[in-house]
């Protein structure tokens, strides 16, 4: 498991990150390259031996961009219009959050592209807090990382997974069957049917995922400009009714507007998936921030105008009432056409568990390389180079979380839990611009900038508490330190039970899987 460094060791000892377990099983019982005995001074630009088991970079400019998209529109923007809504009060307010989610969610990758170019690794915030707070306070780091992949792994990224999952059957059905509906038995077998199958995907190949996600971006892309447009010609026919007097009813509360925050935030997460890929990303010093760059400020304005394209034709209170805001707009608009609209708007949400699997995978395989889970899920396929252990780790948990039914809380649940971690990770991005000054940045944030979303992170974090306490945000508090019981043994001591190493002798030849060398 993962060793606490002191910050006393050489650089080869602290920067190796593939340290051997006490009893290691014979079939993972190789040597590993540390970090620095593969890394030049110019740590973007390495060509590993080819005979390594490495993931491969596949991933160009326009890959980049298209996986930024296919992860941020998913349900978000057909769900979250109602909850932005309801804790604003008033359509202008509603149409400013949505404006300024986005310029949040642009000025959090930008910080996360510094902190990348810095950290050039996959595993996004594991690596980033474990490398980055830890350049300052080495315990600290190792801490903070780990209880981020220990959440991200059993809440984070499943209760996303199964939230889209969810939407996709709930509203592909929508599409298919009368106006009676599907009951909610077949919502979750339909979902669990779609996480088995991404599962399947991901891990048969690379490539395949990523074809599959270009084709679901162009899905998504139609979907919200068909809705814009029908929105555009609408107003050209002066259909301003519920957009005059805007900021009517406005909440007099700034503590609530951080729940319309988290509505809103939470149709922009995927901000930071790119983050996820640097090692599988061609060029990253050019591709990550360029590729940030030009899909955040696009999908920015195309949130605003398809919120403005709803209220063409909803008013507040309609709005508000509906189940499924992008099918009542539907009803409206194009009748008898609206089950074409709704299986669009399906496929939208599939193609974002899509990408988030494919991410949270790549997070999961990293914090194994750093011991935070066992040594299996650091492996990848000998043949097809998928990190095949933990994309089915990610797709069980998933499964778990579909049998909630109340979305709702699970968006709810994923934003306070993410935003504690983004604020972690922004302080981190901050440690690094003083302990690691002499590497090349493309891009480099200014230092009030990063404070500034340090800020709006603490917010996002207490405001909402303070505004309407609930057990789950304690829940939450509960399972992220609760990760802390089996940190000091297995982490900080390094003990593996017997068992673990039998399972990881037995899955490793099984599957014929190797572990992953860093491709930095």
């Amino acid at each position: 498991m993962g060793k606490v460094v002191s910050p006393n060791l050489s650089k080869v000892e602290s920067d190796s990150i593939s340290r051997h377990r006490r009893g290691q099983s014979p079939t993972t019982d190789h040597r590993h390259k540390s970090i620095s005995s593969i890394t030049p001074s110019d740590p973007l630009t390495v060509t590993l031996p080819a005979d390594e088991f490495t993931l491969q970079r596949h991933l160009g400019l326009s890959s980049g961009v298209c996986l930024i998209i296919g992860v941020i529109i998913g349900s978000g923007i057909f769900i979250a219009p109602k909850g932005v809504l309801e804790h604003t009060g008033s359509v202008g307010l509603c149409l400013i959050i949505w404006a300024l989610c986005g310029i949040f969610a642009l000025l959090g990758a930008l910080c996360y592209a510094d902190i990348g170019t810095a950290i050039p690794r996959n595993g996004a915030e594991v690596a980033y807090l474990k490398e980055g707070i830890g350049s300052v306070h080495p315990l600290a780091g190792d801490i903070s990382a780990y209880l981020y992949n220990w959440t991200n792994t059993f809440i984070l990224k499943p209760a996303s997974i199964a939230v889209l999952t969810t939407t996709f059957a709930k509203y592909f059905l929508l599409g298919v069957m009368d106006s009676c509906g599907p009951p909610d038995e077949l919502i979750q077998i339909t979902a669990i049917f779609i996480i088995l199958t991404l599962v399947n995907i991901n891990s048969l190949s690379v490539s395949a995922a990523n074809r599959l996600n270009i084709v679901f971006v162009i899905c998504k892309v139609l979907t919200v400009m068909t809705v814009i447009i029908v929105g555009m010609i609408r107003l050209g026919q002066g259909k301003t009714e519920h957009l005059k007097n805007g900021f009517e009813g406005t909440t007099k509360t700034p503590l609530g507007v951080s729940l319309a925050f988290y509505s809103g935030l939470w149709a922009y997460d995927g901000w930071n998936s790119l983050n996820s890929v640097t090692e599988e990303l061609k060029n990253p010093k050019r591709n990550l921030w360029l590729s940030i760059v030009l899909a955040l400020p696009a999908l920015t304005i195309i949130y605003v105008f398809t919120n403005i394209s709803y209220f063409t034709v909803l008013s507040k209170h309609e709005l508000l009432v509906s189940d499924a805001v992008a099918l009542s707009w539907g009803d409206v608009v194009l009748k008898g056409g609206v089950s074409v609209l709704v299986i669009l708007i399906s496929i939208s949400a599939l193609g974002s568990a899509n990408g988030t699997l494919f991410a949270a995978s790549r997070n999961c395989m990293v914090g194994a390389q750093y011991g935070y889970l066992p040594e299996v899920f650091a492996c990848i396929h000998s043949k097809r180079l998928t990190p095949l252990p933990s994309i089915v780790l990610q797709g069980f948990i998933a499964i778990i979380f579909s049998f909630v039914n109340d979305i709702e809380w699970l968006i709810d649940l994923f934003s306070f839990a993410a935003w504690i971690f983004y604020g972690l990770t922004f302080f981190a991005t901050l440690c690094c611009k003083s302990t690691k000054k002499d590497v090349e940045r493309v891009l480099s944030v200014p230092v009030p900038l990063i404070v500034f979303m340090i800020i709006v992170s603490t917010y996002l974090v207490i405001a909402p508490v303070i505004k309407e306490p609930q057990y789950s945000y304690l829940l939450v508090a509960a399972v992220i330190l609760f990760g802390l019981v089996f940190y000091y043994p297995f982490v900080y001591l390094k003990k593996e039970l017997k068992i673990t190493k039998q399972v990881n002798a037995f899955l490793t030849t099984f599957f014929d899987l190797h572990r992953a060398h860093i491709s930095i």
